[in-house]
């Protein structure tokens, strides 16, 4: 079984056998209080108690409580209970043969008595009085509550024309004599009244009116008072609310669940989730869903089968979300596909009217704010849908603290990716979408990688060029959110983290020069190796910096480290890893020893960034630049790789990548004498199988123009 099967709630009533042991809303007093009123029923006249709520509110279970009541020890004459659900007969013209053909069956089965038997036959009797009158032309239009009725004792014998227009009156009569001579009262449970359509339901009120005063029987109907008087009105009934006062005696509406038996509901609908779905995986786990409670939900789920249906909805879509969204906004917006459709289907439709630009979206020009702000009319629209806007509203607020802000109201919380919140664009994608895609950032992953060793391999191999940069820029968010808890090899995943953007994944998502905007590869592995050592070891932050700058597998990173520790003037941005001052000259051997080492194994244009390896080694170390010049020549004697990677200038939108000499050609001279290049280049633009971006390259070469790789023309900006 898997966690969506289990506890899945079928929203089945209570039954009248453990009804009162499993009262959990408190109504006990309630079904006493009607069960009193019904002992009442006496041998002059009958009664009829209404149970009204609203679909959902517990009125099957309230009707099982006061059955359950009813049937108690101790009694003097212990009632006979009939139950009669007008939804099961399925057509308007079978009621009444069905309703009176129950009362009289149950009374044939249940009571064996002489006086028993004389009820069901009279009972039958009457049933085949009213059939008669429709049958016949002329009859009175109140008594054509049928087509045709049952003969439950054998079919009349005769044409219809030896009969004359019975006395429906004379057959009544007869019932009741019948009926004050039978010592026990017939308590008759009607359901699902409010279940019918509206013209059954004019018909169910016509048989209760007909049949209501009836000795010794009391009759209780469970309904939604406000869909019964609908439905009437559709009918054309004048004054459909007080027409039902004419029916009903004892109209007992059911108790609003009270703020304390929704807390407990709610809490027991959590206990009997899987235990999994509650584990805290977000910082400040219990005060969201806390937050979400007191924000709102708790007006939302006013009846017991809201609770039922929201927490079958939660158990649908919290296992694939279980790690990536936080738990109270999976249980916020099953709420609102349960309780507020309309708004649930704007906000899968267009969710920009909630989160404003998405992630996506960066051709829109708008500001977020203003997106929210705009469609603010639509939102409320989607409130007004829903049978209580104000809950629906103070969720919506609560979920989207931009929308609240956007109407007018106080804003808790914030969107946070690594917090797993839906009101970040990224996270609101992975909820509507009930899973993380190629193109999503899986929070679990990412949590995964830095306390699970063994999963690393597991996890990298599951990225995709779409997602590994914004991957590795989450890692140090959900570094620091962790506060160090489950770290359990801080080196290592250090060294691991500054040796992702060699993976080839990166280096693909690299070469496919889709990066035009934000840090590169390198830059955002050290930001998480900082952001991991701030949280748990910043004593190690300078020896991690030496030994990402002195190993082989981290060369990119390497070249920053030794960037901002060694060149000056070269620092691009403050809270970087920086090795010690005291360990300079060993660092830069290394580094210089590893990108020769990289250049001879022919490893080096594999690399993520080679062009800033060769860069950094100019500038930091250019005794060493010959020998790594001659190691990639020896390699690739047409010098191509060196040529795209060295020659790389500028990068626009437009176009792309720009190939020049470097301003300052002393830069270049460290590796070989700038005339010897020049030729180089010459020669290479002699082949006539070169291609851009190859030969826009070496044409800058010659031509001392910054060009673009795509075609060649002159970069002019």
């Amino acid at each position: 079984m898997n966690d969506t099967d289990a506890g899945i709630n079928f929203d089945i009533p209570l039954q009248a056998a453990n009804a009162l042991q499993g009262d959990k809303l408190d109504r006990t007093g309630y079904a006493e209080s009607a069960a009193a009123a019904l002992r009442k029923v006496s041998s002059s006249a009958g009664l009829v108690v209404s149970i009204e709520g609203a679909w959902g509110s517990g009125k099957t279970s309230a009707l099982a409580m006061i059955e359950a009541i009813l049937n108690q020890p101790g009694s003097a004459h212990q009632p006979l209970i009939v139950h009669f659900n007008p939804w099961l007969v399925g057509e308007k013209d079978a009621l009444l043969r069905h309703f009176l053909s129950r009362i009289a069956g149950a009374i044939n089965l249940s009571d064996h008595s002489r006086d028993g038997k004389k009820v069901a036959k009279e009972i039958k009797a009457y049933s085949k009085a009213f059939d008669l009158v429709k049958l016949i032309p002329g009859a009175e239009p109140w008594t054509s509550l049928i087509k045709s009725v049952f003969d439950a004792v054998g079919d009349a014998t005769g044409s219809i024309a030896e009969y004359k227009t019975p006395d429906i009156e004379a057959y009544k009569q007869k019932v009741e004599e019948a009926l004050r001579q039978f010592q026990r009262p017939i308590i008759v449970f009607i359901d699902d009244i409010d279940r019918l359509f509206p013209n059954e339901v004019f018909e169910m009120v016509r048989i209760i009116k007909a049949v209501g005063e009836l000795p010794h029987v009391g009759y209780v109907l469970a309904w939604d008072s406000a869909y019964v008087s609908s439905a009437l009105e559709k009918l054309g009934v004048p004054y459909a609310s007080s027409y039902l006062d004419k029916v009903v005696q004892i109209r007992m509406p059911l108790p609003s669940l009270s703020l304390s038996a929704r807390r407990k509901l709610i809490n027991d609908a959590l206990d009997e989730l899987p235990p999994e779905a509650l584990v805290p995986r977000f910082k400040e786990h219990d005060q969201r869903l806390s937050g979400l409670y007191y924000s709102g939900l708790r007006e939302l789920l006013d009846q017991p089968r809201d609770m039922a249906r929201v927490f079958n909805a939660v158990r649908m879509i919290e296992p694939p979300l279980r790690g990536e969204i936080v738990f109270a906004d999976i249980l916020g917006l099953a709420a609102l596909s349960v309780k507020a459709p309309a708004v649930f289907e704007l906000l899968r439709r267009n969710p920009r009217l909630f989160v404003g630009r998405l992630v996506d979206d960066h051709g829109l020009l708008e500001k977020s704010e203003d997106v929210i702000k705009d469609r603010t009319p639509e939102r409320k629209l989607a409130y007004d849908a829903s049978s209580s806007p104000s809950g629906v509203q103070r969720v919506v607020h609560y979920l989207f603290p931009s929308v609240a802000e956007a109407e007018d109201s106080y804003a808790l919380g914030r969107a946070s990716y690594v917090d797993g919140t839906i009101a970040h664009p990224a996270r609101l994608a992975v909820a509507l979408q009930l899973s993380v895609t190629s193109g999503d950032v899986s929070l679990e992953a990412a949590k995964r990688y830095l306390q699970q060793p063994e999963q690393r391999l597991a996890v990298i191999g599951s990225l995709t060029t779409e997602n590994c940069y914004a991957f590795l820029e989450l890692l140090g968010d959900v570094a620091q959110s962790l506060g160090g808890e489950g770290i359990v090899d801080l080196d290592d995943l250090c060294m691991a983290i500054a040796g992702l953007p060699e993976q080839a994944l990166f280096v693909d998502r690299t070469k496919a020069g889709k990066e035009s905007i934000g840090l590169n590869a390198e830059d955002n592995a050290l930001r998480a190796v900082v952001m991991l050592l701030k949280s748990v070891d910043p004593d190690r932050t300078e020896a991690l910096a030496e030994r990402i700058a002195t190993d082989s597998r981290t060369l990119s990173c390497a070249a920053e480290i030794v960037t901002q520790s060694y060149v000056p003037q070269r620092q691009r941005y403050s809270e970087q890893l920086t090795a010690p001052a005291g360990a300079r000259d060993g660092v830069l051997q290394a580094f210089a020893a590893n990108v020769l080492k990289a250049a001879k194994e022919d490893r080096l244009f594999q690399m993520n960034n080679p062009g800033f390896i060769l860069w950094t080694l100019a500038r930091s170390v250019p005794t060493d630049c010959p020998a790594v010049y001659a190691a990639v020549k020896a390699v690739q004697p047409s010098l191509d790789n060196f040529a795209l990677e060295f020659l790389r200038n500028s990068w626009d939108s437009t176009n792309g990548q720009t190939y020049s000499l470097p301003r300052d050609e002393s830069l270049h001279s460290v590796y070989c004498p700038i005339d010897d290049f020049k030729a180089h280049a010459a020669s290479r633009l002699e082949d006539e199988s070169l291609r851009n971006p190859g030969k826009a390259a070496w044409r800058s070469v010659v031509e001392g123009k910054n060009l673009y790789g795509v075609d060649g023309s002159e970069a002019r900006r």
